[in-house]
Parts: C-alpha cells; structure tokens; sequence
C-alpha cells in the first residue's frame, strides 16, 4: 500500500509535467514541417517559445494561489484542457497568427503545472517519499521532450504535421483519465480565500524566486544555443548537435531523479543548490574551452550543465514543498522567475552572440550561473534549512 501511495501520484504528477510542456515540444519537433508548409523564419519560430513562456510567467503569478483555493484535482483538469484546446486549435491553425494563440492557450497549461503537481505530491506522498515524488516528476518534462522528438516527426512525415499534433493531443486525454481516476476531489485544499488576494514574496522566497530567474535564464540560453554553437563554431554535424541536445536532456532527466532521491535523505537541499549552480558554471566553461582546447569538451559541457542546473530546478521545487505555506502560491512565485527567465535567456544571449561572438555569449552565460550560485547562498541563509512539512 505504501508503494501505492508513492508510485500512484507520482505518476499522474509526472504525467501532468510532461503534458504541461507537449504543445510547446511538440510545435519545436515540428518546426521543419511548419516553416517548409507556413514560410515561417526562424524569429517567427522563436517566437513561439518565447510567447508560450511569456503566458506561463504573467499567468504564474495568480495560477498558484488558485489551486491554493481550488485544490490539485481542478487545477490538472485544466491543465489538461488548456494543452488539448493548444494543440487541437493548432492543428487547424489556416496561418502564423493562430499558432501563437494557441502556444499561449498551451502557456496556461505551464502555468499550472508546477502548483497543481505540488500541491498533489505534499497532499498524497509520504514526507520521506517527495524529493524522490519531486524528482520524477519533474523529469516529467525531459520525457515530453524526448517523446516528442521520437515520434512526431515521424507521424509528420507518413501524413503531415497536423496529424502529429492531433496524433499529440493523446497525451493530455489520457492525463485527464488519470486524474480523474487517482486524484480525489478534495486533494489539498487551502482555506476559503479571495483569487485576487495575493501576497508578495519575502524572506526566502523572496532570494529563491531570483535564484529561478538566473537558473533560467542561463538553462534555457544553453538548451537554445548549444547544437548551434557545435554546428557553427566546432564544426561539428546537425547529427551530432541533435545528439548533444539529446545528452543534455537524459542527463537532466537521470539528475532530477538522481537528485530527488538525495534529497529524501537529507535536509542539505539549499546547499545542494550552491554546489549545483557552481557546477554548472565550470559546465559553460567547459562549452566554451571547447572551442580552444578540444572540440570532445563539449560534450563534458553539456553533461555537467544538463544535470546541475536541471536538478537545481527540482531542488528549488523540493524547498517549496518542504516549507509547505501557501504552497500552490509558492510554486507559482518560483514558477514566474522559471518562466521568466526562459523569455529572457534566448533572447539576451544570442544578442551577444551576434554582437561579441560566442565566447562572450558563453561568458555572459558563466556569469549568470555565478549569480545563480550567488543567490543560491542566499537562499540557504534565508531559509535557515527549513523542516519538512508533516
């Protein structure tokens, strides 16, 4: 019964993360199909991520402290309609403009995801089972990544791109049967309150929600740039860029899993956080000595930046929980300097790239985990290594 326990909201939880970032996944595995069928440039198809991560963040910062109010079980349910209305609207998009209506219909579904999984691994998981709980589920979004590029492409090549993203919208119809059936009615919920009451962070929460918007910034200028920086730079092929994205993805996803696990035996998770974000700064660094040492170092790069700041994610998540006030508002807080930082970091850093060219856009990147790891120290003060919430 106890496995039960563990293993059956982990699961929907897990589920629900992945579905959270299908839309989003799924329009990026696709974007050949989309600019050879549409004309779309390459800032167009940016775009995209950048107006569905723009929703998610503007949308975090309310999305938290209404599952606070109307509990786990609601909160994936809308998630799961948010993401199937995304991706059925897009897959009969006539043009350009209703793709991005609907990846900011799928920015809603992101907003949710992290309070509403949350609140469902703190209300149904064993206190000694949620960093592991966080940790798998978590993992959730490398396992839309990694889905979505396996089979997409695929489905889009035997019929076209629409078909991919109807054959796509499975994955949030069978979440809503899982959270119909696992998920009770009244999983978690807060107190009766108002939805346009809210609190701004302090103290802890404060530090941890800018330690976010470093983390992904940095993390989401890595994931962007780095098969371009091996393509251009290294000399190295599209196949091998592919694959060094795809090294990045699995090592964050055994990291966060890795990681969970750790941390259901010690209460060190803001320290983790400092030794995670300064590994990754020796990562980029490692990306960039690439380029003067020997092209292999790359791939060490990719690895050490992968799982440290990956598992910093989860980590940052885990602190959230074990704190356990307000939590679905917490999460969102955390979720808005997340979010934030993945309009940010795209952006920001392939201006530097054009402008001094990659070895100061690696830098800017080094620097950015070196305030992660900064704030990370901060973290750790403020929050006076917090009990876990019974």
């Amino acid at each position: 019964m106890a496995a039960e326990r563990w293993w059956a909201p982990t699961g929907v939880a897990t589920a629900a993360m992945a579905t959270s970032m299908t839309a989003l996944y799924a329009t990026s595995a696709l974007a050949p199909f989309l600019v050879a069928d549409l004309g779309l440039s390459r800032t167009a198809v940016g775009a995209l991520v950048t107006v569905s991560f723009a929703v998610a963040a503007g949308v975090s910062l309310i999305a938290g402290h209404l599952i606070d109010l109307g509990g786990a079980r609601r909160g994936l349910l809308a998630l799961c309609v948010a993401v199937l209305v995304a991706l059925l609207g897009a897959s009969v998009a006539p043009g350009y403009g209703w793709l991005l209506v609907a990846v900011a219909v799928a920015g809603l579904g992101q907003a949710l995801a992290n309070p509403a999984t949350n609140v469902l691994v703190a209300g149904a998981v064993p206190p000694q089972r949620r960093g592991s709980a966080i940790g798998v589920k978590q993992a959730g979004v490398q396992l839309a990544a990694f889905a979505c590029g396996l089979v997409l492409p695929a489905v889009a090549t035997l019929a076209d791109w629409r078909v991919a993203l109807r054959v796509s919208a499975l994955v949030p119809l069978a979440t809503v049967i899982a959270v119909w059936w696992w998920v009770p009615a009244a999983a978690r919920r807060a107190t009766a309150g108002s939805w346009w009451r809210l609190s701004a962070p302090t103290g802890w929460l404060t530090w941890l929600v800018a330690f976010s918007l470093l983390l992904g910034t940095g993390l989401a200028a890595v994931n962007t740039y780095l098969p371009l920086y091996a393509t251009q730079r290294l000399g190295l092929g599209t196949g091998v860029g592919g694959a060094l994205l795809a090294a990045f993805g699995v090592t964050g996803l055994l990291a966060r899993v890795w990681w969970g696990r750790w941390a259901d035996r010690s209460a060190e998770v803001a320290v983790a956080l400092v030794w995670l974000a300064a590994a990754a700064v020796v990562g980029v660094l490692l990306v960039l000595s690439a380029d003067h040492l020997w092209a292999g170092l790359v791939w060490v790069g990719a690895v050490v930046v992968g799982g440290s700041a990956t598992a910093a994610n989860a980590l940052s998540m885990l602190m959230v929980l074990r704190h356990g006030k307000a939590l679905g508002q917490a999460s969102g807080l955390v979720s808005v300097g997340f979010f934030g930082g993945f309009v940010v970091g795209p952006t920001t850093v392939g201006w530097c790239a054009d402008a001094g060219g990659w070895g100061a856009a690696w830098l800017v990147v080094a620097a950015v985990f070196v305030g992660t790891a900064m704030l990370a120290m901060r973290v750790r003060s403020a929050s006076a290594q917090p009990k876990v919430a019974a």
